[in-house]
């Protein structure tokens, strides 16, 4: 029994060492399996899967040799990631100063010299003031502030703040009448009609102020005061002039290249719809340049400028003066992302303020539209600057506001878009909306017109107004007589004063698109009258007939003198106008249901602040220009 219990102990023992020894091997093999199937997995990592890069890659195997050295890269430029931007830009610079200075030896003196000259200045510049005010202003401010002799100064002005105001005021103004009286008015004495007209409009708008007890004159005042200071710089300084002059013709050549895209779009048939194919494109095109100069943050540097200085020259709000400052460069229908978080809280003279200035400016893209049609490109410029300071200042004086609120306002230091390809994707695609809008006004106004043409020319026949002896009853031809005295105040030669009354009528009562594309075909007229050396003589429609041999030249809409032309070109360069009364009222409605009924009980008032800035800006350039 012994042996045979012993004989079991020992095959039970030998049994149960065996099952051990079985699953020691079992978990031999299934580590091997794991081990396996993570090389696999590594394989699969290389491919096309970063997840699951923190296993680790036999050193042995190639790929493994290449996911070590890629780690070890990302480990690299994740530590040094400032220093290898400094050495990238470092590299970049040195290769552009390279060609720069290549380009300066290699051919210098042409127009192509100059314009590689400005650009490069320009952007050393920027960079210069980002470096100033953004790394060396606040430690250099703040430790100046601190000390006790800044202090004493910073009381002393605080405290004579409105003096010193005051005396600027008296001393730019009366600096500004001494160089009109001696510059202009011995010089030039027909400007004086605008001067007057000047005065007349801002007498008009005093007389049916909201209430004119309220009026402070400050921001009224330094509104006229920047637009004096802006048209000296560009209508009678010869650099100024000359400098946007320059500037027009680059902006000129560069939106030629949309040709390129819309001849690709529509083909052969691009020269038989000239508006649709030619002038829409060029929004597009344009509308996609501003947003790229937005997303590299270049309009936002121009915009907060001109929103300081007006800010602390007019004494108004940030939200305000950056909003004008906004239109420059934008129309108002894309401000109204930017104004949504202040609709709620502003005050019915803010809310004037905001809806006139987008009736008295115009955005970049359809300034486009008006030199496509014929206006010239470097007084639309001008006159979109000079609109801004006159709407705030019209503004302020047609619905004047007694407290201003101190608010801070900020930009986004970069525009929509992940990179620039998406932010020029984001601009052309917004310009979807503008083109819609311009193609379905010219579509309904035109056909509009002439129905109403139609029926007004049917109703004077009813009474005997019919050719030769008088001329075709039009809405055009009711205009120039109703719109003759305030382009006459603004300083439109007498002769010339029914072809311009019938553009600011048009643009009132319709659109400015149909004004401008009217003043294209009057200038040109204008380049072809001068021209002509022969004998002409007006028709009963005011056309001039040329006479020439053998077949005579019509000039349809007539002609303008030089002075005539510029002056136009500001009153019209504005969205003031019956059907963007209505277009403004429902977007700011969409956006602000809850002021709807603030934003129609101030509409109107906005309206007529805007055209009032639009024939004051004409009144100024009236005044300061050469043109004859």
């Amino acid at each position: 029994m012994n042996s045979e219990t012993e004989v079991e102990m020992v095959t039970e023992e030998d049994l149960k060492a065996h099952r051990e020894h079985l699953m020691i091997c079992d978990e031999d093999k299934g580590q091997e399996d794991e081990n396996i199937a993570d090389s696999t997995t590594e394989v699969g990592i290389v491919i096309g899967d970063d997840s699951r890069d923190d296993r680790s890659v036999p050193s042995l195997s190639p790929l493994g040799i290449i996911i070590r050295v890629r780690r070890s890269c990302d480990r690299y430029f994740k530590k040094n990631k400032h220093r290898v931007n400094q050495a990238i830009k470092v590299i970049l610079l040195l290769g552009y100063l390279a060609y720069f200075v290549y380009a300066m030896i290699y051919r210098f003196g042409d127009e192509g010299s100059v314009r590689l000259m400005v650009g490069t200045v320009l952007v050393i510049l920027g960079y210069v003031v980002r470096i100033v005010f953004v790394k060396i202003g606040p430690p250099v401010s703040s430790s100046l502030q601190s000390t006790k002799c800044v202090i004493k100064i910073t009381r002393h002005i605080q405290r004579r703040y409105v003096f010193l105001q005051r005396m600027v005021s008296m001393i730019a103004v009366l600096a500004i009448f001494i160089y009109i009286l001696v510059e202009v008015f011995i010089e030039f004495p027909s400007n004086v009609i605008s001067a007057v007209g000047l005065v007349v409009f801002i007498m008009i708008m005093f007389f049916f102020s909201k209430d004119p007890a309220k009026v402070v004159w400050r921001p009224v005042l330094w509104g006229l005061l920047l637009q004096f200071i802006f048209a000296l710089v560009v209508l009678r300084s010869t650099w100024g002039y000359g400098a946007f002059d320059w500037l027009a013709q680059r902006i000129t050549e560069y939106l030629k290249h949309s040709d390129i895209g819309a001849n690709f779009v529509f083909g052969p048939a691009l020269d038989q719809h000239l508006f649709a194919f030619t002038v829409l494109p060029v929004i597009v095109f344009f509308s996609a340049t501003i947003s790229v100069l937005y997303y590299l943050g270049w309009i936002q540097v121009l915009i907060r400028g001109i929103a300081v200085v007006m800010e602390h020259s007019l004494g108004i709000s940030a939200m305000e003066s950056l909003h004008a400052a906004f239109n420059i460069f934008v129309g108002w229908a894309e401000t109204t992302t930017f104004l949504r978080p202040f609709f709620d809280d502003m005050t019915l003279p803010e809310l004037h303020t905001v809806m006139t200035n987008g009736f008295a400016t115009v955005s970049g893209s359809t300034l486009v539209v008006y030199h496509m049609y014929g206006a010239p490109a470097n007084h639309l410029l001008s006159a979109s600057v000079m609109s801004a300071p006159a709407a705030l200042a019209l503004s302020k004086l047609f619905y004047p506001d007694d407290k201003v609120r101190r608010s801070k306002v900020t930009l986004d230091k970069k525009g929509h878009g992940q990179n620039i390809i998406d932010a020029a994707s984001i601009g052309a695609i917004g310009a979807v909306s503008i083109v819609a809008y311009i193609l379905v006004s010219v579509l309904a106004f035109f056909s509009l017109l002439g129905f109403c043409n139609a029926t007004l020319e049917w109703l004077g026949d009813r009474v005997g107004l019919t050719p030769p002896d008088y001329p075709v009853l039009s809405f055009q031809l009711i205009c120039s007589y109703l719109f003759w005295p305030l382009v006459f105040l603004m300083g439109v030669e007498p002769a010339d004063c029914h072809v311009a009354a019938r553009m600011v009528g048009i643009k009132t009562f319709i659109n400015e698109f149909f004004a401008y594309e009217d003043l294209g075909e009057v200038i040109r007229n204008g380049q072809k009258f001068r021209n002509f050396n022969g004998t002409w003589h007006l028709d009963t429609t005011g056309n001039i007939v040329m006479d020439t041999p053998g077949n005579a030249t019509i000039l349809i809409g007539g002609v303008m003198s030089a002075r005539s032309e510029v002056i136009t070109t500001y009153a019209l360069c504005g969205f003031s106008n019956m059907t963007a009364l209505g277009i403004m009222i429902g977007a700011l409605t969409a956006v602000a249901p809850s002021r709807k009924e603030d934003i129609v009980r101030v509409s109107f008032r906005a309206l007529i602040s805007g055209c009032m800035a639009c024939f004051i800006t004409a009144c100024v350039a009236g005044l300061l220009t050469t043109a004859q």
